[in-house]
C-alpha cells in the first residue's frame, strides 16, 4: 500500500452479508465501462440496506456485461448505475450497426434495464466519502463469499503518490462499479448557504 486504503472503512467482517438473490427481486447494479476490464456489483435491498450479493468483472465489453446480467436475471426487475462518461463513450457497434455510447447500448429494450444517472459523475472524492460514511452507518454490506473481486478490491486499493485512488493495480474497475450506486442513493449533501438558490427542473 503507498498511502493508506481508500476506502478504509470496510471491514470484511463488521460488513460481511449472507444475502442472496431472492426469487424475481429488483436488483440494482453499479456498472463501470472499459474494455475487456467491464465490471458490475449487484446489489439488493433489505430495509434501509444495500447488500452487493454478485458480481461481474473483466467482462469484454458493454453488451457482453448486459447479456450476462440478463442471462443470470432474466426475469428480475434491473435498475442500472452507470459510469456517467459513458454517455460520451462510443463503441463500434455490431455488424450492421452504427456505434452507439455505452449508456445507450444499456437502454436497448432486449434488456428492459432502468438506467439511473446523473449528466456527470460525483466528484471522485465525494463519492469515495459517500462510500465510506455509508459503511461507517451500517447502511452497505457485502456478501465476500461471492462478491470476492468486490471485497478484496476494496480491502486493496490505495492512494497513489500524489494522493488519488491508485489506477495501476487493478483494484479500480470493480470499486468504481461498486460505488456508483451508493454515492447515486446515498450521497454526501453539502451545507447549502442561505444565499444559494436550487432549481428544480
Amino acid at each position: 500500500l503507498t498511502s493508506g486504503t481508500v476506502y478504509r472503512s470496510y471491514n470484511r467482517h463488521t460488513h460481511n452479508s449472507n444475502e442472496v438473490v431472492e426469487g424475481n427481486e429488483a436488483l440494482y447494479i453499479g456498472m463501470d465501462f472499459n474494455i475487456d476490464k467491464m465490471a458490475a456489483t449487484i446489489y439488493v435491498k433489505r430495509g434501509k440496506e444495500w447488500h452487493a450479493v454478485d458480481e461481474i468483472h473483466d467482462s469484454h465489453n458493454v453488451y457482453s456485461t448486459a447479456d450476462t446480467i440478463r442471462s443470470r436475471y432474466p426475469d428480475n426487475p434491473i435498475t442500472i448505475y452507470p459510469d456517467a462518461s459513458g454517455n460520451n463513450r462510443n463503441r463500434t457497434g455490431k455488424a450492421g450497426q452504427a456505434a452507439e455510447s455505452d449508456i445507450a447500448a444499456l437502454r436497448d429494450k432486449k434488456y428492459n434495464f432502468k438506467i439511473r444517472v446523473h449528466n456527470r459523475n460525483p466528484s471522485v472524492k465525494d463519492r469515495i466519502n459517500a462510500y465510506n460514511v455509508a459503511l461507517e452507518q451500517g447502511n452497505v454490506f457485502i456478501n465476500a463469499a461471492v462478491c470476492t473481486e468486490t471485497a478484496n478490491c476494496l480491502e486493496q486499493q490505495a492512494y497513489d503518490k500524489n494522493g488519488e485512488p491508485d489506477k495501476t493495480a487493478g483494484n479500480d474497475h470493480q470499486n468504481d462499479a461498486t460505488t456508483y450506486v451508493i454515492a447515486y442513493e446515498l450521497p454526501i449533501r453539502r451545507p447549502v448557504s442561505k444565499m444559494d438558490i436550487t432549481f428544480n427542473i
